[in-house]
């Protein structure tokens, strides 16, 4: 009987490094068809031009969150008391948690202010 930990090494070995979703990949397939000259684009780019533009974006995406995460963070040194509303709330959370909590619980609050300073309130 094999030990668990090859047993674990096997069933890695037997699934797909690329988890595929058959509703996205239908979706893919017909967006590539519509687009042969995207297509063609992007098959003419070498392996590390793709990965730099897949990079790209994706550190442009991490600005743009970075951007918005600080611009978060200033509004709530701006009101003490949502700054000690959202630190009550994070007592309890592991540090290493912390971060990413504080900045959750932070946005829940700008949307609930924003949404009452517009009387939407409901």
């Amino acid at each position: 009987m094999p030990s668990l930990k090859q047993a674990v090494a096997d069933k890695k070995a037997q699934e797909p490094a690329l988890r595929r979703n058959p509703e996205i990949d239908a979706k893919l397939d017909k967006f590539i068809g519509e687009n042969p000259k995207l297509v063609e684009y992007y098959n003419g780019l070498s392996k590390d031009e793709l990965i730099r533009k897949l990079m790209l974006g994706k550190m442009q995406k991490a600005e743009y969150s970075n951007g918005r995460n600080e611009e978060i963070r200033a509004w709530v040194e701006e009101h003490p008391e949502i700054k000690a509303k959202i630190e009550e709330r994070l007592r309890n959370v592991p540090a290493a948690n912390r971060e990413r909590a504080f900045i959750n619980a932070a946005k829940t609050e700008a949307l609930n202010q924003t949404v009452r300073t517009n009387g939407i309130r409901v």
